[in-house]
């Protein structure tokens, strides 16, 4: 498969695991679980707002992007917020496996966005590797 291809998608599962694990927190108010942030104001910060594109959007608009640009440049960025998104990916898996040890569908789904990552890094350093144009 075109590296290409494979790193768009990647970024996609990646993205589709994000929405899968939103939704794990949210179905815990369906066994009577109070999920309410302590001290909620009944609006969302702005904090909150800024973190969702970073973790949703941005990686969403790469992938999507990762099908139509294939210039240097574009491949260095997808390189460098891939790696740190690795990074946040394994600081939130062990927060999760150190706070919330049993929740096992949370890990394991936290296990699986993290090895996608490591694939997405690969797949990228390896198109990154091929690029000999700068655009």
């Amino acid at each position: 498969m075109n590296l290409h291809l494979r790193a768009a998608i990647l970024w996609i599962v990646i993205v589709f695991c994000y929405f899968i694990h939103g939704y794990y927190h949210l179905a815990e108010l369906f066994f009577g679980m109070d999920i309410k942030i302590p001290d909620a104001q009944g609006h969302v910060p702005v904090a909150t707002h800024l973190f969702s594109v970073f973790v949703e959007i941005l990686p969403l608009s790469i992938g999507v992007a990762t099908l139509f640009i294939s210039g240097k440049w574009f491949v260095w960025t997808a390189f460098v917020f891939s790696i740190l998104f690795a990074l946040l990916n394994l600081v939130h898996l062990a927060m999760t496996i150190f706070k919330e040890a049993g929740d096992i569908r949370q890990i394991a789904l936290l296990g699986l966005i993290m090895v996608v990552n490591i694939l997405l890094v690969s797949d990228i350093s390896k198109q990154r590797k091929r690029i000999k144009n700068v655009f």
